[in-house]
């Protein structure tokens, strides 16, 4: 986070439960950043993000998973829809389309070096 803010970044997640799933989860993961909530996908549609049926099938799943737990993440609950991907977008002021990177499979992030170096 220091990385970002050093390159003067202001984060804010879109999850798509509802609010009280969105403040659950930030209260829980002890977010340093806003998060917002969009149940009727308006905002991951706008940005092109996939939305798949399968995508907690994909074998690509497995390995995501797999380097999660390696690094003490444990997978709980999930919330809102499980099968609409979400992405990272980094947009300067003015709206200018810095980086755009749209999840294919549950668990596909951007790289944090991807991101820094479009900011």
């Amino acid at each position: 986070m220091d990385r970002f803010a050093a390159k003067g970044a202001k984060i804010a997640a879109i999850g798509n439960g509802s609010v009280e799933q969105a403040n659950e989860f930030a209260a829980e993961k002890k977010l340093s950043f806003p998060l917002y909530t969009d149940p009727g996908l308006h905002a991951y549609t706008a940005a092109g993000f996939l939305k798949d049926p399968l995508a907690l099938v994909k074998p690509s799943v497995w390995k995501n998973a797999m380097r999660a737990m390696r690094a003490g993440y444990k997978q709980t609950a999930t919330k809102g829809d499980v099968f609409q991907l979400g992405g990272v977008l980094v947009v300067a002021p003015g709206g200018k389309l810095l980086f755009r990177q749209v999840s294919t499979s549950a668990g596909d992030h951007a790289e944090p070096a991807a991101i820094l170096a479009a900011l």
